[in-house]
């Protein structure tokens, strides 16, 4: 045996039954420290959302400025309180496309105003209610649903939803989508 093994022999032999149970006591609290930090690291990896090859680095985002969740509550609340206007004028980008369902598209601040005038002297509102927002990184959804009188005076259940694009703090596209199960 060579020098060094017999040396580090006749050394353990000359510890006491103390120093050995410490020294074994150190042995057991450093394996289980590395199991509990493997079983951690294990853990997080199962936690952890999964790795997808096809997926963009970098994230969506709304830019700037209000958050989709802040510009979608507030359009929310203003338009369950009576105040769609006051909504459209806080929130729209004065270059804002506005689609309806039939694909119709009106550009611009202008065309916001004058579709909502086309639809103000056409149609009255009974009652109207906004549920939502259905929010994502860059815009928002809002279900609207009650009941209009058209101009010859039907009066007709109203279900749509607006799918809202938000940049830096405003909105810039409204697309409008009707209820399939309506006539």
């Amino acid at each position: 045996m060579p020098k060094d093994k017999k040396q580090k022999k006749a050394k353990k032999s000359e510890l006491s039954p103390e120093e050995l149970e410490a020294k074994s006591a150190r042995k057991a609290e450093k394996a289980s420290a590395k199991a509990a930090k493997r079983e951690a690291k294990h853990a997080a990896k199962q936690d952890a959302a999964p790795t997808f090859k096809h997926v963009r680095k970098n994230k969506l985002s709304s830019g700037k400025g209000p958050t989709p969740q802040e510009i979608g509550e507030s359009l929310v609340a203003l338009f369950n309180a009576g105040k769609s206007d006051e909504a459209e004028s806080t929130w729209y980008h004065r270059k804002i496309d506005s689609i309806e369902d039939d694909g119709s598209v009106f550009k611009g601040w202008k065309g916001v105003q004058e579709k909502g005038k086309w639809w103000k002297d056409n149609f009255t509102v009974l009652s109207m209610k906004a549920a939502g927002p259905y929010v994502c990184s860059t815009g928002f959804t809002v279900v609207y649903s009650g009941r209009v009188r058209m101009a010859d005076g039907t009066e007709v259940n109203a279900h749509e939803c607006g799918v809202y694009t938000v940049e830096d703090g405003r909105i810039v596209r409204e697309q409008f989508m009707k209820w399939a199960g309506s006539n």
